[in-house]
């Protein structure tokens, strides 16, 4: 029998996950309320946790509902979004057929109110409700229409301001919070986003963080709190390892162009390396960073693509690099594009912005830019197929299958309790 923990037992509740055998969920129903749209033209954490669970389960994915404000800059031309969908003249509810053989339904819900810019208080609470009701009946239906009711794990995904007010609304055995980012850090959810993420995690059945970080700031707030690091479509970005270290001098990134990069440094290593190309792959979220970007003339933006792009690219890399500053927003971040690169089997250069001590020995992790450069020099000059070989090895021990496999057991260890 598991003894339930809580309060200052959480660790030690926490790593009992360790001692059980892992597998993967079966034959359940798992709705995921999520923040980011499932389509999209970069790597999510979610959108790749739920593609495996649908190889053997039924999975209702929820995309965020657009706004009021969201639908006036579509018609506008000034946003893209499926707008006949948005508003009903579509079916709201599609089956997506996977690459793994498996099937997702994405659920498109109906346009809520843009409420965001209100301040805190009863206008806002009543029309946030209002928002909910609106979600909660879309899904209801679809939940319905696929037979999805019995058994059901409600995980939302960074959505605590829906997580609100469609929480326990299902009859679902288990609500989980997935905490993928630092909630403070998001410009769209400043205002409400903290106090409400807050408030969610008291409410739900358990937390799952994906860093350290994360799971160090939000442990104390939780009942039960997990860490399930970030992993990376190992067999997609594998089909491209070479034994062979690339023949250009091409040093790359990928990841989005925005204020978490240490622009400063970038601009240092990349003059004091003038017969390097840079290449930054990737969707430009902050302008200044952009500017100071082109005006290196050994640098080449080429724009987000998508995954299944990804891997080619990468694989003409003579290194990957990650210039994330170091503050208490990127100290919750477990980047992806680290195990994409190391699968790759390129070197890998990083500063050491956060909880970074289990790369210590693959990846080489820099505390200044005059540090940065002198690595990726050596990175480059060194690299050998013996070296690429064990990225590629130390990359096979983080796939998003065996995430999904510990959520399981998490899911699993928590239903056991109830």
């Amino acid at each position: 029998m598991i003894t339930l923990f809580s309060g200052a037992n959480i660790a030690q509740f926490n790593n009992c996950i360790h001692n059980f055998f892992y597998f993967m969920l079966q034959n359940r129903n798992i709705l995921c309320i999520s923040n980011p749209l499932w389509e999209g033209d970069y790597a999510k954490t979610i959108v790749e946790l739920m593609s495996i669970f649908a190889r053997q389960n039924k999975v209702l994915y929820v995309d965020n509902p657009y706004t009021i404000k969201d639908l006036a800059d579509g018609l506008r031309g000034k946003k893209k979004l499926p707008v006949k969908r948005a508003l009903g003249l579509q079916k709201r509810l599609r089956k997506i057929n996977l690459a793994n053989q498996a099937d997702v339904y994405v659920l498109t819900p109906p346009v809520i109110l843009t409420i965001n810019f209100l301040s805190k208080g009863a206008l806002y609470s009543n029309l946030l409700k209002l928002n909910g009701w609106l979600v909660t009946r879309s899904i209801r239906k679809a939940l319905r229409q696929l037979q999805m009711n019995d058994k059901l794990v409600n995980i939302t995904a960074f959505n605590p301001s829906l997580g609100l007010v469609t929480g326990r609304k299902f009859n679902e055995s288990l609500l989980i919070y997935h905490c993928y980012d630092a909630i403070e850090a998001a410009n769209w959810m400043k205002k409400h986003g903290p106090w409400q993420e807050e408030a969610f995690m008291q409410m739900a059945d358990a937390v799952i963080t994906t860093s350290q970080g994360l799971y160090e700031k939000k442990k104390d707030f939780s009942r039960r709190c997990f860490l399930v690091k970030n992993a990376a479509n190992i067999g997609l970005f594998s089909a491209v390892f070479s034994a062979e270290p690339a023949r250009q001098n091409t040093v790359g990134y990928i990841g989005s162009i925005d204020d978490r990069v240490d622009y400063e440094l970038l601009e240092n290593v990349i003059s004091s390396m003038p017969g390097t190309q840079f290449v930054f792959i990737g969707r430009t979220n902050y302008k200044a960073g952009e500017q100071k970007l082109r005006q290196l003339s050994n640098v080449t933006l080429a724009g987000a693509k998508s995954l299944q792009q990804l891997p080619a690219l990468v694989s003409q890399f003579s290194a990957g690099i990650i210039p994330f500053l170091k503050n208490e927003f990127t100290k919750g971040i477990y980047p992806l594009k680290i195990n994409e690169y190391l699968a790759a089997g390129i070197p890998v250069v990083t500063t050491n912005f956060g909880y970074l001590a289990e790369f210590e020995n693959i990846v080489s992790i820099a505390a200044s830019a005059e540090n940065f450069t002198q690595m990726l020099v050596e990175e480059i000059a060194n690299d050998s197929p013996e070296k690429r070989a064990a990225r590629l090895h130390f990359a096979q021990q983080n796939s998003w299958e065996q995430r999904v496999e510990e959520i399981s057991d998490i899911i699993t260890l928590l239903e056991q309790q109830r």
